[in-house]
């Protein structure tokens, strides 16, 4: 053991030399350039050089190991076509129809219903799991899906918020292949599914799978020709969680009436930490409020806000966190249907001590107190406007190099289910990019992922300021799209991790979020995306 500790010594010396070599000429100038010491410099460039070795190991290691590109299952992107997808509108109206009115309806399922989550075959995800995975110690809420459709009377959409850590694209495809027919029928353009992202929540993502098991099971299972690896999700929890969110998603359809449309929101600043720099986020609670004709009918709220709901925790108790209470709030005290969304919640958590709650109380103590505060706020909007009956969405492709050893085994392996094609000695993800418009003013992107907020309102790391001494050089897609206010719906049709600025990013071994980011171009490659998508339908 010492005999080993002495060469990873060595080796990380060695490092240490070359990265300082490799930034002595700029890091000698560092107080007019960029706001860091020359040692700080000097040891940025060296994490990222161990990135550099990491990502250049997991290639090996992912060109060794058996995986579903081994067994044929993952193809060239070259023979790729796409499978259940609703590209929305190819060019937006300009104005609302003469004859247009809204109509909306709403669902709502439990995943648990025939489930039994202590039954020791279920774990929760919210933190990667080595060999083991985390059973839930109790069930303090329900797991399952609020779900919305949405017309102007010639354009109608269906959205789903579930309660889970992530959802992938593969997924979202099961989904809306079980929806095919029905779409056809209700002339449905566009079908989407997001989530919520809660920690403490039965895995619906993979990640929450044991890792070390994965690597030596499922190879051999996928070598074998089994139908489901070893390792994994599981197969009853995701059958249930598909026919909820296929009957949800029905039931929100032919359930809709007319009514009028509002938009309001309100400020919960004060309850939102960035716990990374720059400090930039949406300090807003957005609700859409449907007013139904008939008023024995219950309006619908549509909340989004962005703060991780990590109240619970990951690894004890099974919990909906505090989405579920702030639905409950509204619920009893508006009589309202309620389905919330998760916003640009990159590294964006909650203040505890803004929440009147006891800490020695039970696991969702600060999560009641916390959806209780928030739905008080979200009740008490009084400034609103109505939205004119028009409704414009489009969703395109975007194909991302994946970079990042960890997700390119857990989709090789099948904890994943992304969309993974081979391009070379390489993977990509293709996942999807959308952007919603309503009364012609609210702009609504659809984001496959935890996006940094800089990205899409500004305020991004300067040169000074960032990482890698560069600057960040587009302009933010509120800008861009031209709506007088952009929401996002985040982990919209996909997970594909965090989505950072690329100048900012920072290292694996250094930051969470570069640990599930994709690769450290992503931001760049979605943001030209938008504004393609943009540039097109407007």
């Amino acid at each position: 053991m010492k005999r080993i500790k002495k060469v990873l010594s060595l080796l990380m010396a060695l490092l240490l030399s070359f990265s300082v070599f490799a930034v002595s000429a700029a890091a000698l100038d560092t107080t007019e350039n960029t706001g860091f010491t020359w040692k700080e410099t000097a040891e940025h460039r060296f994490y990222q050089t161990v990135d550099r070795l990491i990502v250049g190991l997991g290639a090996v290691l992912n060109a060794a190991i058996p995986g579903l590109n081994w067994a044929g299952k993952i193809p060239q992107l070259s023979a790729y076509t796409p499978e259940a997808f609703y590209p929305g509108k190819a060019e937006f109206d300009a104005a609302p129809a003469a004859d247009a009115k809204w109509q909306m309806g709403f669902a709502a399922a439990s995943f648990l219903e025939n489930i039994d989550p202590m039954d020791g075959s279920f774990y929760l995800a919210g933190a990667l799991a080595a060999t083991e995975g985390k059973a839930p110690k109790a069930v303090l809420d329900d797991q399952g899906v609020n779900a919305f459709a949405l017309s102007d009377g010639s354009t109608t959409v269906a959205f789903a918020a579930i309660d889970g850590f992530g959802l992938t694209r593969g997924d979202v495809q099961e989904i809306r292949s079980r929806l095919a027919v029905f779409a056809s029928e209700h002339k449905i353009a566009s079908i989407n599914v997001s989530s919520l992202h809660q920690h403490s929540c039965i895995d619906t993502l993979g990640l929450g799978a044991p890792i070390v098991p994965a690597l030596f099971q499922n190879p051999t299972a996928i070598l074998f020709g089994k139908e489901t690896p070893i390792v994994g999700r599981n197969p009853v929890f995701m059958e249930a969680l598909y026919c909820a969110v296929t009957n949800a998603v029905k039931q929100a359809v032919e359930s809709m009436t007319p009514g009028v449309l509002y938009y309001g929101s309100t400020d919960i600043s004060e309850y939102i930490c960035d716990k990374r720099d720059p400090q930039q986020f949406d300090g807003l609670f957005h609700r859409l409020r449907f007013v139904p004709d008939d008023k024995a009918k219950n309006e619908v709220w549509v909340g989004q806000a962005a703060i991780h709901p990590t109240t619970v925790g990951s690894g004890g108790s099974l919990s909906a966190d505090y989405p579920h209470y702030i639905e409950q709030y509204v619920k009893t005290h508006a009589d309202a249907d309620f389905v919330f969304f998760q916003g640009a919640e990159l590294a964006i958590s909650s203040y505890a001590h803004t929440f009147s709650y006891d800490p020695d109380g039970p696991d969702n103590a600060r999560a009641a107190a916390m959806g209780e505060t928030l739905g008080r706020k979200l009740a008490a909007i009084d400034q609103e406007q109505s939205l004119s009956p028009l409704l414009n969405i489009a969703i395109r492709e975007a194909t991302l190099p994946v970079k990042n050893p960890i997700h390119i085994i857990a989709g090789r392996e099948d904890l994943l289910a992304s969309v993974l094609c081979r391009k070379g000695l390489g993977y990509v993800i293709v996942t999807e990019l959308g952007y919603m418009e309503l009364g012609g003013k609210l702009g609504v992107a659809l984001v496959p992922g935890e996006i940094e907020p800089a990205i899409l309102w500004g305020g991004a790391a300067t040169k000074a300021e960032s990482w890698s001494g560069t600057s960040w050089d587009y302009a933010p897609w509120a800008e861009t799209c031209g709506a007088e206010r952009l929401l996002c719906i985040g982990l919209c049709n996909d997970q594909i991790g965090y989505i950072l600025c690329d100048n900012d990013y920072r290292s694996m071994l250094t930051e969470n979020e570069e640990i599930n980011a994709i690769s450290n171009q992503v931001g760049s490659q979605l943001t030209e995306a938008f504004e393609a998508l943009v540039a097109e339908v407007k």
